[in-house]
C-alpha cells in the first residue's frame, strides 16, 4: 500500500532535483546591478525542498510503524495544490505584492483566523520581502500586467 509519508517526499525530493539540474543553467541578470546572480533564490528553494523532505523521510523511519493510516489524499492536500495553483496565476496577473498580499489574506480568512497580529505580520513579511529583493537585491520581483 502506497505511504504519503514516503511518496510525496520522494516525488519533490526527484522534482528537485531536476530543478535543481535546469536552475544551473540560468544566465546571470545583465540588465541588473545585482548582487547575487539569477540563480541564488531558486536554488536555495530547491535546496531548502531537499533537505526538509530527507527529514521528513528519516522522521517517519524513526517513528516506526504506524497503525492508523491516513488517506493518500486529503482535502487539506486538494486545498493546498489549487492554492498554490491559483496564487501562482494571481501572481502573473496582479505581481508578486498584490498576490502575495491577496494569498495571505484569503488564506487567514478561510482558516478564519481572528488574531491581528497575524494579519500585520502577514503584511510585514510580504512588503519585507518585496524590499529586500528589490532595493538590497536588485532583483525584480513579477509586476502587475496594468503597470
Amino acid at each position: 500500500m502506497l505511504n504519503r509519508n514516503v511518496v510525496f517526499p520522494s516525488i519533490i525530493i526527484v522534482l528537485s532535483a531536476i530543478a535543481f539540474a535546469v536552475i544551473t543553467q540560468f544566465d546571470s541578470p545583465m540588465y541588473q546591478d545585482s548582487s547575487v546572480s539569477a540563480k541564488f533564490f531558486p536554488m536555495a528553494i530547491v535546496v531548502a525542498q531537499i533537505v526538509i523532505c530527507v527529514l521528513l523521510l528519516v522522521q517517519y523511519k524513526l517513528k516506526g510503524d504506524q497503525s492508523l493510516q491516513e488517506a493518500f489524499i486529503s482535502k487539506m492536500s486538494i486545498f493546498g495544490i489549487c492554492f498554490l495553483i491559483g496564487y501562482a496565476l494571481l501572481i502573473s496577473v496582479l505581481g508578486y505584492l498584490y498576490a502575495s498580499l491577496a494569498a495571505f489574506m484569503f488564506y487567514l480568512v478561510y482558516f478564519k483566523i481572528k488574531k491581528p497580529v497575524y494579519y500585520v505580520v502577514a503584511i510585514i513579511f510580504v512588503v519585507a520581502v518585496n524590499y529586500l529583493f528589490g532595493e538590497v537585491f536588485y532583483i525584480s520581483l513579477p509586476q502587475a500586467m496594468w503597470l
